[in-house]
């Protein structure tokens, strides 16, 4: 947490923006309260996981922090959690054998983990980062289904992270699709960060903050770094200075809407560019299409037609003489309304 400190005589505020990476402070880490409650209601009924999204959008931060409350969100004192990040590893040795060593065991094969965990009393949750990596080197689909077996045995509880469209496995997996903050999120985050600070941000900077960020965790951090800058600097133009950073430096992947940089933010159709706002992954629906018009005269022949029917059904002339003058009156009168 920044706090404020003395220097050459003057109060210096540190920028707690600054900070762009992997949240590893439990007390930075804010909101995504409905992923986590996916993902710890599926650990809890034994089976493995898997976070996607786009870069950039939380992924790493969201498997870090499920590390540091899994003991206490699933009431287990003695649970041992491990995080590890995929993109150092050069194979799927190196994840059994790194979890093994850490369980007090020796050995680089799945059997190693296996013999491991049973040794081990305490149950066990592995936090995989960067499965995309694994993935894209043609190992991690092994891996991840090998896994998923050993968490099927009860033996092991296992959330994995990965970039894009997650790859479908043979193994069952929970899937948990990481997008956008919510405005609820949003707010909370901001608040964490400047908690001890002694700035605050207005109504008006947030929503300048969620329009020009779309809400993606990455940006969000960059324009509230510019933002947070302006309160200590009158006549700074955060916006001009994120945009231009957005702009040279995106976000790997993850790039900005166009319309961001056109104008104030996005339009509201760019909120779902990163899997919706809130995180939920919704896609919008079908558009339905629009219905044919129907015609004065389509609508009189219609009706003589059914005024025919009823003489057939009813041989009488009275049906058919009630239903010809229905028929002329609704037809005047829809196009009455429709001049």
């Amino acid at each position: 947490m920044s706090t404020p400190r003395t220097s050459t005589g003057q109060t210096v505020v540190d920028n707690p923006f600054v900070e762009r990476g992997r949240i590893t402070e439990p007390r930075q880490f804010a909101g995504r309260w409905s992923e986590l409650s996916l993902i710890f209601d599926a650990i809890q009924a034994g089976r493995p996981v898997l976070v996607s999204g786009s870069p950039g959008i939380g992924k790493s931060s969201l498997v870090s922090h499920v590390a540091d409350a899994a003991a206490v969100n699933l009431e287990r004192e003695d649970l041992q959690a491990f995080y590890l990040d995929l993109a150092g590893a050069t194979g799927p040795d190196d994840v059994y054998r790194t979890v093994a060593e850490a369980l007090g065991q020796r050995g680089s094969t799945a059997a190693a983990l296996e013999v491991a965990l049973l040794a081990d009393d305490s149950p066990t949750i592995l936090c995989l980062d960067n499965a995309h990596v694994a993935l894209g080197a043609g190992w991690g689909e092994g891996l991840l289904e090998t896994l998923a077996r050993v968490v099927r045995g009860g033996g092991l509880m296992l959330v994995a992270a990965m970039d894009g469209q997650p790859p479908l496995l043979s193994e069952r997996f929970a899937y948990v699709r990481l997008g956008a903050f919510a405005p609820a999120e949003l707010r909370l985050l901001a608040e964490t960060y400047l908690d001890g600070t002694g700035v605050q941000f207005t109504p008006e900077d947030m929503r300048a903050l969620a329009a020009l960020s779309v809400s993606h965790p990455a940006y969000v951090q960059r324009a509230a770094s510019h933002l947070f800058r302006s309160k200590l600097e009158p006549g700074y133009d955060w916006r001009a200075a994120y945009l231009t950073e957005a702009r040279e430096r995106p976000v790997p992947g993850a790039p900005l809407p166009p319309a961001v940089f056109e104008g104030d933010g996005a339009a509201d159709g760019e909120r779902s560019l990163y899997g919706g706002v809130g995180g939920a992954g919704a896609q919008p629906g079908p558009r339905l299409a629009s219905l044919p018009e129907t015609s004065p005269a389509a609508l009189v022949a219609l009706l003589v037609f059914a005024a025919a029917l009823a003489i057939a059904v009813t041989a009488g002339p009275l049906p058919a003489l009630l239903a010809v003058a229905l028929a002329v009156g609704a037809a005047l009168l829809w196009s009455r309304r429709r001049a």
